[in-house]
């Protein structure tokens, strides 16, 4: 649980900083042309899915830490449900507390922006994907695939 507790800890204070030093809707060029630091309020979800519905992603995330604290308390691969944990408390702490989420991670690859995220983001992502990949690979190793 000190995992969880210090990843969120993590989000918080570096939204706290944006907010202090970035204006809102602003962005500070960190690499030219590459990456940004910006001060974004997401209303949604990811790529400002389910926009203006505050509630409903309140429940969606109350229910959700329900579900991953089972999951935690059942030992069932920890490491990915705690950083999955980790990043829905911290945008689930945003969006009770501020109305929104704080994004402010922003890349541009060859003209084409990227949607801004944080680190909660980053932390879901890359436990949804170990997650999958575990899911898969069991499926393909016991599954109806194997041989």
């Amino acid at each position: 649980m000190f995992l969880i507790f210090t990843l969120v800890l993590i989000d918080q204070i570096i939204k706290k900083i944006v907010i202090l030093k970035i204006e809102k809707d602003h962005f500070i060029e960190i690499i030219r042309d590459f990456f940004y630091l910006w001060n974004v309020r997401n209303y949604g979800a990811a790529f400002s899915i389910f926009d203006g519905k505050l509630l409903l992603l309140i429940l969606i995330g109350l229910l959700a830490s329900i579900y991953l604290i089972y999951l935690i308390i059942k030992k069932e691969d920890q490491l990915a449900y705690y950083f999955l944990f980790a990043g829905l408390l911290g945008n689930l702490i945003d969006r009770i507390f501020l109305g929104y989420v704080i994004d402010y991670l922003g890349f541009e690859f060859i003209g084409y922006r990227f949607p801004i995220f944080n680190f909660a983001d980053i932390l879901i992502t890359l436990s949804a994907v170990y997650i999958i990949y575990s899911i898969l690979k069991e499926e393909f190793t016991h599954g109806t695939h194997s041989k």
